[in-house]
């Protein structure tokens, strides 16, 4: 290595050159000065590494003076050229200082030129060769470049042999570790969780996944330990001997902001400390950026996120995250929220590590991103469905009650007509994936069924057993009454709620996107300590939310897409205490147009 280093002469030595006195000299004395002697063992063994690689000519000094009438000129620009035995050069000049403000305050350039890119690059990288080269010999009028001083050498050299040789190649992770300690870093041990606390089918993952080099996806039903699974994942990756990689970022990706808080609970049991990444960006992106740069540069050995997809969007996290890659563990819950839209574009990057964690892969009536999640997650590591979970004692049994209700007279003449008006549209061959004509009608008549009047009075009649006991969990659809669109509106929730509390006497709460994370934490906990008989959800409790104490679900709403029936089944699934929860108990309400006695009545058309 060839390095030219600068220094900054007082006034009264440029006066002194300019008088006749011999500016090595000049030079050699004001580098003395700014020599200080080591203080403790730490020190010396720096300059014993310095001096080695000056010795065995690994390392040559020269030292640049700028002649200027500014007192206060030094040779101030960064360049730098990297050669290998071939002659392929890169070559880099830029502004950055390697301080704290370089680093994570200031706004810094950088021009990157790679000899073999092109002839414009190549001819980049010999000028800047040229211009070093030049500099090096002392060949500018303006700069004068002097040798090493001898003195300020011989100085240094008094600590050669403070440390042995073979030690040498052992201090770079050894001063790392005391520099941490100097600046009152405390030390960042890696996550660690004793694995053999998991259950046998968890470790046998665990082991697939590191077969296919931590590549993989988790199909496990919900309720059976996916994430304890997960993270134990990534605790088994970065304690793997057999994988180089010496420091790295673990990104955890959920869809709602309540999973976020229940990952950062679990994590916390492995050791784990991540920044919450969700919500104004203001409040988080710095310290994301700057948990980027402390892996780009190692000075931390794992850093871990947990940021919601909406988050994930930011052009500065797809950035940061490309920019590491190669050392970033990515695990995705829900993953199959992954599969489309724009936040799909994050299956483009080339994670060296990722995990996909779902009980339904799958995407409904989406071959396409159901093939790009294969693709990118690559290997099933495990498949442990409901009815294993069941048989293994690892979910609980339960007992399912489907409920018939009927439109009624106005529901379906308006059922018939939107049917007629779909069937004329199918008849041309329309497509409901291109046609937004045919959607509409479609989700028009679905919103019909699952808005059906006399759903209201049938939970009634199924509910009230159950009046005044604890943890049941009303599902409802996000419809409205009466052609209704405004929230403020009457809407299926809100019937709901009011049947329960004015007819029943109930004390319930609602449980949706309306409320904020610390609302929900609050609910949540007001249902576990039996403050209220019922919570009313629409959507936010399908995925991965953990209650365990539900007993009993009654399921106003579903859509066609078996997703959804497998996630709100497994919410009511979980093992919780037996004298409170022999089994668990779905209600689900199924809407027919009329009761099946009277089909026979009907004309062929009907």
């Amino acid at each position: 290595m060839k390095l030219i280093i600068s220094t900054r002469l007082s006034q009264e030595d440029e006066e002194a050159i300019k008088r006749g006195y011999d500016e090595r000299a000049l030079v050699e004395h004001d580098m003395l000065d700014r020599i200080m002697d080591p203080t403790d063992e730490f020190e010396k063994g720096y300059l014993s590494l310095l001096t080695y690689l000056i010795a065995n000519d690994i390392l040559d000094i020269r030292v640049a003076v700028v002649r200027s009438n500014n007192p206060n000129a030094i040779e101030h620009e960064k360049i730098g050229i990297f050669s290998d035995l071939m002659g392929d050069s890169v070559v880099f000049s830029g502004s950055g200082n390697e301080t704290p403000s370089g680093l994570f305050h200031n706004n810094e350039n950088y021009d990157v030129y790679c000899s073999w890119r092109g002839d414009e690059s190549a001819e980049r990288c010999l000028e800047k060769q040229m211009y070093f080269n030049r500099l090096w010999k002392g060949l500018y009028p303006n700069v004068d470049t002097i040798p090493f001083p001898e003195a300020v050498k011989q100085r240094l050299f008094k600590y050669q042999d403070y440390l042995p040789r073979e030690e040498l190649e052992k201090l770079d992770q050894k001063y790392i570790e005391e520099a941490k300690r100097r600046r009152g870093v405390k030390p960042d041990p890696l996550p660690f969780f004793d694995l053999s606390k998991l259950r046998g089918y968890q470790l046998k993952a665990l082991d697939e996944l590191k077969e296919n080099s931590y590549r993989g996806y988790f199909d496990m039903a919900t309720g059976t330990g996916k994430t304890l699974t997960a993270l134990g994942g990534i605790v088994k990756l970065i304690h793997d001997p057999d994988i180089k990689t010496k420091s790295f970022f673990c990104v955890i990706v959920v869809p709602y902001t309540h999973l976020a808080v229940q990952w950062e609970e679990d994590c916390k049991k492995f050791g784990m400390h991540p920044l919450m990444a969700f919500g104004n960006s203001s409040e988080w992106k710095n310290k994301f950026q700057q948990m980027v740069i402390n892996n780009q540069l190692r000075i931390t050995k794992f850093e871990c996120v947990i940021i919601t997809t909406a988050s994930l969007l930011h052009d500065f996290v797809i950035d940061g995250l490309r920019e590491i890659a190669k050392r970033t563990i990515f695990v995705a819950d829900e993953a199959h929220n992954l599969g489309a839209g724009k936040i799909s574009q994050v299956l483009d990057i080339d994670f060296k590590y990722r995990l996909g964690l779902s009980a339904t892969m799958d995407r409904h009536h989406d071959s396409e991103g159901t093939n790009k999640l294969y693709g990118f997650f690559e290997k099933c590591c495990i498949h442990y469905d409901l009815g294993r979970a069941i048989s293994e004692g690892y979910l609980s049994h339960y007992r399912y009650y489907p409920i018939l209700v009927y439109l009624d007279d106005d529901e379906i003449d308006e059922y018939v007509k939107l049917s007629r008006d779909i069937a004329k549209r199918v008849a041309r061959k329309e497509d409901p994936d291109n046609s937004e004509g045919l959607k509409r009608l479609l989700l028009k008549r679905a919103l019909l069924v699952a808005g059906c009047h006399m759903k209201i009075d049938s939970l009634k009649t199924a509910i009230e057993p159950y009046a005044k006991d604890y943890y049941s969990l009303v599902y409802c659809g996000a419809v409205s009454y009466y052609g209704a669109t405004d929230p403020t509106e009457e809407t299926q929730i809100k019937s709901v709620i009011s049947m329960l509390h004015n007819q029943l006497h109930m004390s319930v709460e609602r449980f949706t996107s309306l409320e904020d994370i610390e609302t929900r934490a609050v609910i949540k906990e007001h249902f576990e300590e039996k403050m209220i008989n019922a919570m009313v959800a629409i959507r936010c409790l399908d995925e991965g939310v953990n209650i365990p104490c539900i007993k009993r679900a009654f399921i106003l709403a579903s859509s066609t897409n078996p997703k959804e029936y497998i996630q709100r089944r497994g919410r009511v699934l979980r093992l919780f205490d037996k004298k409170e929860k022999q089994y668990a108990e779905i209600y689900d309400f199924i809407t027919l147009t009329r009761p099946l006695s009277e089909l026979g009545f009907l004309d062929p058309d009907q």
